[in-house]
């Protein structure tokens, strides 16, 4: 079974500051055999999508299950060191038993992610230097809950 990604070039988005842009939307993620397999699995799985007003999709295999995260910010050494921390920190997070791990911002030096141990979890990561400070909690909880500290290694 493959991985597929099933996405529409009929959509529009309104980004962080209103600006209405015309993007792709993804229409639903399948497991199959091959494209027309999967094309068949996303109308089963999917069935709401007959009659939406989406006609074209373009059908892609999923190659690696874990996405190149990047921002549309600027170039500069400050976005190329903050993406050099994140994938750090993610091998971090992989070494003590997190997967699906998703980078969802940074506040001052927190780190903020989403990802799965046993259940799905916000992971605050606080980043001093050297030192790496991992903080995570379920979902339905209110706190952080500290769950060690680890350094970089070169």
């Amino acid at each position: 079974m493959n991985d597929w990604i099933i996405i529409s070039p009929d959509g529009t988005t309104i980004s962080s500051n209103e600006i209405i842009v015309e993007n792709f939307q993804v229409l639903g993620f399948v497991q199959a055999d091959s494209v027309v397999d999967a094309f068949e699995k996303l109308k089963e799985e999917y069935h709401y999508l007959k009659g939406s007003g989406f006609n074209e999709v373009w059908i892609y295999q999923i190659i690696s299950g874990s996405p190149y995260v990047t921002y549309l910010g600027d170039d500069s050494e400050d976005n190329e060191l903050k993406d050099e921390l994140v994938k750090k920190i993610i091998n971090i997070l992989i070494e003590n038993g997190y997967y699906d791990i998703v980078f969802d911002f940074r506040d001052d030096d927190s780190f903020h992610f989403e990802g799965y141990s046993d259940a799905f979890q916000e992971i605050r990561v606080d980043v001093d230097g050297e030192m790496v400070k991992v903080y995570d909690r379920y979902i339905g909880e209110k706190h952080f809950v500290h769950m060690g500290n680890f350094r970089f290694a070169d």
